[in-house]
């Protein structure tokens, strides 16, 4: 009898362990694809219409925490598409915000008016968002959003962004969640963002070229984890002309001992 109820609750504690180990291991994934597939797609015939198409993930646990992460990831998705749409073609139909046939028709729509107005121009608008996961820990989630789209002008635009997620409450993280220390967290990004652009301490950022906010340098609007380290990603614009592109660092997370909290290494 002994020896049944050790094995019992032996087999207990591996079951446990496995179940555990589950929750907290790389999440399953679910990939979804939306592609226009409107009256007006986008005709390289006639060099007119409009092309959508979008790529992303869901999680396939069945828990609370998945369920929230899953709705943010698709509200994420369509707003991808909802980001190009006039302000008040956005007040006038608020469902679109969740419905990416619902936003993709509306871009579609908005299309057709400003060719109107303009008396007809060439070209096809186009909006392709991809997403996917960039990091998988025990207890965060990281994932981007890439959006290449084009609505006229000299050139498309490009844009990433990177959201983080807590896997046990499905909250987005902001950056004070995962850093306790944002002014020592600025000078070590500063100085790595100096020696990636060949600039020296004493090297004055906006002589350089380079937007700044009230003279001083600034963090990114998207922070994200990684494998190898936390990522800072400028996007075009954002801290330097078209021209110059995007700007990615990676902090080493040896270097954000004291900066980042201990809880999401």
């Amino acid at each position: 009898m002994k020896y049944f109820l050790v094995l019992f609750f032996c087999g207990s504690i591996n079951i446990f362990s496995a179940c555990h180990s589950t929750d907290s291991g790389p999440p399953v994934l679910d990939k979804q694809h939306y592609i226009f597939a409107g009256s007006n797609h986008c005709d390289t015939t006639k060099n007119a219409g409009v092309d959508v198409s979008v790529t992303y993930i869901l999680l396939k646990d069945n828990t609370a925490g998945a369920r929230k992460i899953n709705d943010s990831l698709h509200r994420l998705a369509v707003s991808s598409i909802v980001g190009w749409l006039d302000s008040a073609t956005i007040a006038g139909h608020p469902d679109a915000q969740t419905d990416l046939g619902k936003a993709a028709a509306l871009f579609a729509t908005d299309y057709e008016i400003v060719r109107k107005d303009m008396g007809g121009f060439s070209g096809c608008w186009e909006v392709k968002t991809t997403a996917d996961t960039v990091h998988a820990g025990p207890k965060m989630l990281t994932v981007k959003y890439e959006t290449f789209a084009y609505t006229g002008g000299a050139h498309p635009n490009f844009s990433m962004s990177f959201y983080n997620f807590d896997r046990e409450t499905g909250q987005i993280l902001t950056l004070a969640d995962m850093v306790s220390d944002t002014t020592a967290l600025l000078n070590v990004v500063e100085k790595a963002f100096r020696k990636q652009q060949d600039l020296l301490p004493q090297n004055n950022l906006e002589e350089q070229g380079y937007f700044l906010r009230d003279g001083r340098f600034f963090l990114p609007g998207n922070v994200g984890m990684s494998s190898k380290g936390m990522i800072f990603y400028y996007n075009s614009y954002e801290i330097a002309a078209y021209a110059v592109g995007p700007i990615q660092l990676t902090i080493p997370y040896e270097q954000l001992n004291g900066i980042m909290r201990n809880n999401w290494l």
